[in-house]
């Protein structure tokens, strides 16, 4: 793991340690709302050349929640993540702009998801704990010397909007003294259906399969308060 992910995560590891055990009650009850934002490490462990070679790179999260029952509660995510290619990996696509290019170092594949998400809530005296699973679509783009790829063959740019299929697992814990903020880990797995063969036959046409590891905050308030004064 990356020394700053690691150090993220012992940070994360004492925070969760000094937290208060607060009640669902406080913070996480129905027909509040959350705010929240991570970041992280991910890994593209499929498919093909999406993952060949790939290193793990920063991953970020936003997040706006509503709570609808004491064990269940919608998310909507907006995301960014990417993945770098170790040197001496064979390339995918021939650049022609870059046809000394052997290997896939300068190569970037880059991702951002929106995805919506239902989570089904388990709380404890101290942890509430979440699984989620749904669906969003991802902007997928490749690059090489930071210019966006074109195929070879059909001289499309390989940047494209999918759909894909999302899951989630999470535990988080209320601040003693911010009855209303909690701090939160996060494992989250992306398939994503990129595979295009009419636009992209040459290389990088496959599903992507992404994993993130996340730490963060989340805020959660009244959602009664967006509601404006009614008119005297």
């Amino acid at each position: 793991m990356i020394p700053s992910v690691r150090s993220a995560g012992i940070a994360l590891f004492a925070v969760l340690a000094a937290a208060s055990p607060c009640l669902a009650a406080v913070g996480m009850a129905p027909g509040r709302g959350a705010i929240g934002g991570q970041i992280g490490a991910s890994y593209f462990w499929a498919q093909d050349d999406y993952s060949t070679g790939a290193q793990v790179r920063f991953a970020f999260s936003g997040n706006f929640r509503y709570v609808f029952k004491p064990w269940g509660r919608w998310q909507i995510s907006p995301g960014f993540t990417w993945a770098g290619y170790s040197a001496g990996t064979p390339i995918a696509v021939i650049d022609g702009h870059h046809p000394e290019d052997t290997d896939k170092s300068n190569n970037l594949t880059l991702m951002l998801p929106m995805t919506l998400q239902f989570q089904y809530l388990h709380s404890t005296k101290k942890w509430h704990y979440h699984l989620g699973a749904g669906g969003g679509f991802y902007r997928v783009w490749i690059e090489n010397h930071r210019e966006v790829l074109i195929d070879p063959v059909t001289y499309v740019k390989h940047q494209k909007i999918h759909g894909g299929l999302t899951g989630e697992f999470g535990v988080e814990r209320f601040v003693k003294q911010l009855p209303s903020t909690s701090v939160e880990a996060t494992l989250t797995t992306h398939w994503v259906f990129a595979k295009d063969d009419q636009a992209f036959p040459s290389g990088y046409n496959s599903a992507i399969g992404v994993s993130e590891l996340r730490i963060g905050a989340n805020y959660y308030f009244d959602m009664s308060r967006l509601k404006g004064k009614p008119a005297k």
